[in-house]
């Protein structure tokens, strides 16, 4: 059940920012402001500027408070895929009450207790996603608080990422003069907002087509299996254009939104459009089709990537398909592209907000969407991750664990290059970690759990002696 009040979610997107602000009132979403400026500060997703991109949100943020009616102190801002990192663990502890009643101060201590696993100084904990709590050994328990027992343990899933990257975003929203309430991690909030119950069941993969990288995730059992960035997208499109007919950037934006065809078949070989060419004195007629087959040059390169990574995972065997999102994704033709490159059912999203029906606000609005709705259990388990800044930066002198670069090269559709297959960051094996850890943590991990099973042992073992 969503929780009633005013949520703002902020989308830092290589080509653009977005706020949107919504008041839940009895679980229904509505929302009351939104703003989409243009990006700066941000390379591939990433803040490489605080202040250019701290001025961008200031203003982003400006109009949203405008068109609400409302000011905002606080956002919850979505942290992209890069170099995420998800790994299974598990806590546990004593029930140390009188009453021995489980309380949500029990529910917290038992998340502190398994923030403590191991991990590199590099690295922070994002978030941690409770999926089962065990009392006195019963198990597939979601919320144990107001339960009797003696011994609460819980399994969940650890998100981590660079420290690096997560300072350089909480200084640059705090910066633009407000609050960082929520750091969600992006792939996890667009799953659960963009597939229905069945495809987040059985298993679907979300592409989005953003304006300066892709991003695929996939999600299977209601749970986030695989994720993965490729550095290319609209803008990609964009520059091909402008190479290719020797125009300006501009002008290039706009021939893709305007007159642009994602699937060559439907663009017609009669309709002619003007561009105004570099170094001619009248502008240069081309045919509606050969605008087409460049931005669709650039499409399935891109599609063809993620072909690769997905057919390893065997994410195409899911029976949800693809589901595209992203601004790139309003390409009239481009679900068309997207089902003939893949091979599988593939359909697009589009959101059924009033006035943002288009798939470029999915992913700030799956950022409202995921934070109103958590429930009292996920938000004590974020309070124990916010809170605990020690244990959430436990930096752990571990050998250095291999790192997937989620960069991919540049091609240029006029001098293609050869793609060098890499190994996937993951599968869809039930194994939650997206870079291959040291057998050696996971032993240093074990005996740590035995010794505090062998403590709470001595501990219950005192009550009967």
């Amino acid at each position: 059940m969503a929780r009633d009040g005013f949520f703002t979610g902020l989308d830092i997107g290589t080509s653009s920012i977005k706020v949107l602000v919504a008041e839940y009132i009895n679980g229904e979403m509505n929302v009351i402001g939104v703003s989409n400026v243009k990006s700066a500060g941000v390379k591939d997703g990433i803040i490489i500027n605080i202040e250019v991109a701290a001025g961008a949100i200031r203003t982003a943020i400006a109009q949203a408070e405008e068109k609400a009616g409302i000011k905002i102190d606080r956002v919850n801002v979505g942290l992209p895929a890069n170099l995420l990192q998800i790994e299974p663990t598990q806590g546990m502890i004593p029930v140390t009450t009188d009453s021995q009643e489980i309380t949500s101060a029990d529910v917290e201590n038992v998340v502190k207790s398994a923030l403590t696993k191991s991990m590199t100084p590099e690295r922070e904990v994002i978030s941690f996603v409770p999926q089962e709590f065990i009392v006195d050994g019963f198990q597939g328990i979601k919320d144990p608080r107001g339960m009797m027992g003696i011994r609460l343990e819980m399994r969940g899933l650890l998100y981590t990422g660079p420290r690096t990257i997560l300072h350089n975003l909480r200084r640059t929203v705090e910066t633009a003069g407000v609050q960082v309430e929520h750091i969600v991690i992006s792939p996890l909030a667009l799953t659960r907002s963009v597939l229905n119950e069945g495809e987040k069941e059985f298993g679907a993969t979300v592409v989005d087509l953003g304006g300066g990288q892709t991003t695929v995730a996939v999600m299977r059992d209601q749970e986030l299996q695989y994720t993965n960035v490729y550095q290319e997208g609209g803008d990609y499109i964009t520059k091909d254009i402008s190479k290719v007919l020797t125009t300006s950037q501009s002008i290039a934006e706009n021939l893709k939104f305007n007159y642009g065809i994602a699937y060559p078949q439907d663009a017609s070989e009669k309709e002619k459009i003007s561009v105004e060419v570099i170094g001619e004195q009248s502008p240069v007629e081309v045919t509606e089709r050969y605008l087409s087959e460049v931005i669709a040059a650039r499409l399935r390169q891109v599609f063809g990537k993620i072909r690769q990574d997905l057919e390893r995972t065997r994410a195409f065997d899911l029976p949800g398909g693809v589901v595209l999102v992203g601004g790139v994704a309003v390409l009239p033709g481009i679900t068309e592209l997207a089902q003939e490159v893949f091979g599988v059912n593939t359909k697009l999203y589009v959101p059924n907000q009033i006035g943002i029906r288009n798939p470029a606000f999915a992913h700030v609005i799956s950022l409202v969407e995921y934070v109103g709705e958590l429930d009292e259990v996920e938000i004590l388990a974020q309070s124990a991750v916010n809170g605990e800044t020690s244990l959430r930066q436990r930096a752990i002198s571990v050998p250095e664990r291999v790192q997937k670069t989620n960069s991919t090269p540049t091609f240029s559709p006029s001098e293609p290059e050869e793609y060098v297959e890499e190994e996937p960051t993951s599968s869809l094996e039930p194994a939650h970690s997206y870079t291959a850890y040291d057998e050696s943590v996971e032993t240093e991990n074990h005996h740590e759990r035995e010794r505090m099973t062998d403590r709470i042992r001595d501990y219950f073992g005192k009550w009967f002696e």
